[in-house]
């Protein structure tokens, strides 16, 4: 699992584009349903990145006080 560390997001967010582009190819959803869901899978993506790099900087903050 150590070299899944800081991948799985990423992972499951393509494999979350991956369906909604092949349920949109087979006809199982329309355009607007594709969109959604690949824009919520890169919210993930984002909402990851950002969650990270800010614990990384209250981590490092000096300790006021």
């Amino acid at each position: 699992m150590e070299a899944l560390k800081g991948k799985k997001t990423y992972f499951t967010a393509g494999a979350a584009g991956l369906t909604a582009l092949g349920a949109y190819i087979s006809g199982e959803v329309d355009l607007t349903v594709t969109i959604q869901a690949v824009f919520a899978a890169l919210m993930c993506i984002f909402l990851r990145q950002g969650v990270t790099s800010e614990a990384k900087k209250a981590v490092e903050a000096p300790k006021e006080g």
